[in-house]
Order: C-alpha cells, then sequence, then structure tokens
C-alpha cells in the first residue's frame, strides 16, 4: 500500500525540503509509474484542484518529468539523479544562506552590543599591513563626536594623523594620549619634539611601560594593532561593552602617568607625579 511505502521514505524526502503533498505525488509516479493528473490525483489523495501547482514545484525541483507532452503524462525522475540533485541544491542555499547569515550578525551583533552590557564586541574590519591602516584609523576617528583615547600616542605621529587631529580638536572633540619610553631606554627631554605632541590641544601624559597600542572612539569603536609574526595587523571593533573595558584599561594608565606640559618654544619637559609600571 501507499501509506506503508510513504511511511519508510517520507522523513528523507521531508528532510530534502518537499512537503506532504510533494511526497504523496512522488512516490506514487515511483511506485504505479507514469499517470496523467486526474489518475495520479486520485490514486495520491492530493486534491484535484491542487494537483498542478504540486506537479508544478516538483518539475521545478528535478523529482518528476512530462512522459508525454499532449496528453501530459508524468513520470517520476530517477531516485538517484532527483535526490542528488535536491541535496547539492540544499548544500548551495546553505551556503548562501550561511553568507548572509555571517553578514547579518554583525549588524544584529553590533545593535545588541550597543543595548546590552556584557563584555563582548564585534570585530567588523580586519587589516593586515601598516600602509593600509591610515584609511582605517581616519575613517573611524572622523567619526568622533566626544572623545578618543590614544593609547600610544606615537601612533598619531606613525599614521601621519596631523591634520586629521587638528579637524577633530576643533570641532571640540577632546584627544587624550598617553606617551611611552622606549623600554630600557632612559627618556630624554631635549629630544626632538614629534609633531603630534607639537599639535596643541591634546592632553597628554607619559608612562614608561611599553603599551598595548589602540584607540577609542567614543563608546562606540576600538582599533586595537597587533604585530603577529612579522605582520601588524588592525582590527576594528564595535561594542559599547568592549569599550568600556578599553576605556577602563586607559584610565588606569592614565592616573598612573606623569604629565607632560609644554613652554613657548614647545620644550618638552615631564613632572613625573608617578613612575610606576602597569
Amino acid at each position: 500500500m501507499l501509506s506503508n511505502f510513504l511511511n519508510r521514505y517520507d522523513i528523507v524526502l521531508k528532510n530534502l525540503g518537499l512537503p506532504d503533498y510533494e511526497i504523496r505525488v512522488y512516490m506514487t509516479l515511483l511506485k504505479n509509474g507514469p499517470m496523467n493528473y486526474r489518475t495520479l490525483a486520485q490514486e495520491s489523495g492530493v486534491p484535484t484542484g491542487r494537483i498542478y501547482q504540486v506537479l508544478s514545484t516538483l518539475e521545478s525541483k528535478g523529482f518528476i518529468e512530462v512522459d508525454q507532452e499532449k496528453t501530459k503524462f508524468f513520470k517520476a525522475a530517477d531516485p538517484k539523479k532527483a535526490l542528488m540533485r535536491r541535496l547539492r541544491q540544499i548544500e548551495e542555499d546553505y551556503f548562501e544562506l550561511e553568507h548572509k547569515t555571517r553578514q547579518a550578525l554583525q549588524v544584529l551583533q553590533l545593535e545588541y552590543s550597543h543595548k546590552y552590557e556584557d563584555v563582548q564586541g564585534i570585530v567588523s574590519q580586519i587589516r593586515v599591513g601598516s600602509d593600509s591602516f591610515s584609511n582605517i584609523v581616519t575613517d573611524n576617528l572622523i567619526r568622533a563626536e566626544e572623545e578618543i583615547l590614544v593609547s600610544s600616542g606615537e601612533l598619531i605621529d606613525q599614521l601621519h594623523m596631523g591634520e586629521t587631529v587638528k579637524d577633530l580638536l576643533s570641532q571640540g572633540v577632546s584627544i587624550r594620549a598617553i606617551y611611552y619610553e622606549s623600554q630600557g631606554e632612559k627618556y630624554d627631554a631635549s629630544r626632538d619634539l614629534s609633531s603630534s605632541l607639537a599639535i596643541p590641544g591634546i592632553k597628554t601624559r607619559m608612562l614608561e611601560s611599553i603599551p598595548t597600542k589602540y584607540f577609542v572612539v567614543d563608546a562606540q569603536s576600538v582599533l586595537l594593532f597587533l604585530a603577529q609574526h612579522n605582520k601588524d595587523a588592525c582590527l576594528q571593533i564595535q561594542g559599547k561593552a568592549l569599550c568600556h573595558v578599553f576605556r577602563d584599561s586607559f584610565t588606569e594608565a592614565w592616573e598612573k602617568a606623569g604629565t607632560l606640559s609644554y613652554n613657548d618654544k614647545f620644550n618638552l619637559h615631564l613632572n613625573v607625579q608617578t613612575t610606576k609600571h602597569f
């Protein structure tokens, strides 16, 4: 009987995306051979008003073929070809869905991290090679509305950010930068000033420790710089919660740092409040 035949294989066909009516029509044709649509509707139990729609869908999926065009006899397609074709189609649909899901995930995760205070963030961009860093940094910094924190002030020089920084300061954006002495090298107050230190308006302090290099832009994104296997990388990480982590780290370092001040000739001198390492 058809019902026994269906019960053995319908779970496989359902997993391949065939609904009940399509399974009944295909299995009826497979068991009984070619039929016209009236006989097929009667034998399969599919309503006559639905049979053509079901046949059309099955044909598009490759499960049936028209045996005689004029009299519209239909036959089941070879199961090996039909099932394997459907399986490949599902695989292709899965990869496309996975790609779209990953794209949507970035936006959805970012929205989630903006609303919830879990310690998390999403890496929305990765750049490898220092030549490509300036653009991603500029694109992020020009969005700043309130504050930029720079864990390593030398980044401003390295990425030629002078004009961008001046524009941000003129718009009222607060910029704080921590400078670091080279490891094992005593700070020399008479050395030439970097161009970034010569930009009025940047609040600066000095520490002895070698830093983790990053920018924090408002409470929205972090640009984190890494050096791995002789390759430099810049990660753009978005999320309020993770920004809080970096901001707390910066604040802790800022409180431990010595202040930097300037005289009229921009000769740098260091007022060491504290010279502790992290």
